[in-house]
């Protein structure tokens, strides 16, 4: 039975973004195998009739030792499966991978969801990151950028060819899961943010801006859901975070599951998400979008791909809570009407724009035309 093996940084993810890719290259008659370190999502994949391998992969730092031995755990996996394709998603998967994929002679289709750290500035790690992203990627039979900012950086640094290169826009969105719901004309406004509470997702800035949109005498309310970890540097300081979770208006769900999403999406009215990150094209944004929730975000990187301006949501400036609060007070007090408007606008975009279809239809047409 041919096979493909779909490689990540956790089954979570996987299960989160893939699962209809994988559905659909099931019915083509193709085995799935998933690559990545156990989870508890990786027990709910075997359950789609989807072989699990796992392996050791640390998300974060670069270690040489754990590196290497991460490299090897791949190249068994591959050689055992002898996949027609691999399909790798983040930046081990998408450096380490293609090295050890290319030694195990084994085809990759690579999927670049926002650069990220490694071209946030010009330091000696950075200029490392982009040599080994230069290699790997050689190896590639496609790459797919999820923004066209992203597939541009990647081509004027000359890492990569443009005849392999395609935008594919973000990872799609389910539009059958996310359906579209109107909106209530309800008292009370409910803003949410969907993101883990990263410091670079900009979580600091909308509860900040919460804070002075509160002032105005509003009956709001605003929600976070996401994963916190409390020892790591990268999210926000949880002393900060506590700070602000005291005002009984501000209340956080905590971690949840993606099957949770919808019904949560649901009861928002609209949704925030401040990144200052080099993002793909956020989740968050399109299932917010697709189920016709305005949307705030920055003028950043992905994410304003999703907006258009004043039709289905505002863009606010980077780092700025100030502007931020200003773009929350002027959805508040716009019509309802006009938030009807936009609501349906949010919905036929995605709808044109950034069906999931669209995603996995690309996907087969490069490993169709190759195999």
């Amino acid at each position: 039975m041919k096979t493909i093996t779909i490689i990540y940084n956790t089954s979570y993810y996987i299960y989160k973004f893939r699962l209809n890719l994988i559905k659909e290259l099931q019915k083509q008659g193709y085995q799935i195998v998933t690559i990545a370190p156990y989870d508890d999502y990786s027990a709910k994949l075997k359950g789609f009739g989807i072989k699990h391998h796992n392996i050791n992969m640390s998300q974060y730092g670069m270690n040489p030792l754990k590196e290497l031995i991460t490299m090897y755990e791949i190249y068994s996996a591959l050689k055992k499966y002898n996949p027609e394709y691999s399909l790798h998603y983040t930046i081990k998967p998408n450096i380490f991978g293609n090295i050890v994929a290319s030694l195990a002679g084994v085809k990759v289709i690579n999927n670049i969801a926002g650069a990220g750290k490694a071209f946030s500035n010009d330091g000696v790690f950075q200029k490392f990151i982009k040599l080994l992203f230069k290699y790997s990627l050689s190896k590639s039979e496609k790459v797919f950028f999820q923004n066209f900012d992203d597939m541009n950086l990647f081509l004027d640094n000359g890492i990569i060819k443009k005849s392999i290169c395609e935008r594919i826009p973000g990872s799609g969105v389910d539009l059958e899961k996310y359906n579209f719901i109107p909106l209530q004309n309800s008292k009370t406004i409910n803003f949410l943010f969907i993101g883990r509470l990263l410091k670079q997702k900009g979580i600091k800035y909308y509860l900040e801006a919460a804070e002075k949109v509160l002032k105005n005498g509003y009956d709001l309310k605003f929600f976070v859901v996401g994963e916190y970890e409390e020892n790591n540097t990268d999210y926000i300081d949880k002393k900060v975070l506590d700070k602000y979770l005291q005002r009984e208006q501000i209340h956080y769900y905590g971690s949840v599951s993606p099957d949770e999403i919808p019904n949560i999406i649901s009861n928002a009215h609209c949704v925030v998400l401040p990144s200052y990150y080099r993002e793909g094209v956020p989740r968050s944004l399109l299932e917010a979008a697709a189920m016709g929730k305005p949307i705030i975000t920055t003028d950043n990187v992905g994410c304003r791909e999703v907006v258009d301006e004043g039709k289905n949501g505002f863009k606010c400036e980077i780092k700025n809570a100030d502007c931020l609060a200003e773009k929350m007070v002027k959805f508040i007090e716009l019509p309802f009407e006009k938030k009807l408007e936009m609501s349906d606008y949010g919905r036929k975009k995605i709808e044109k724009e950034f069906d999931e279809k669209i995603v996995i239809q690309a996907y087969l047409d490069t490993i169709n035309q190759n195999i």
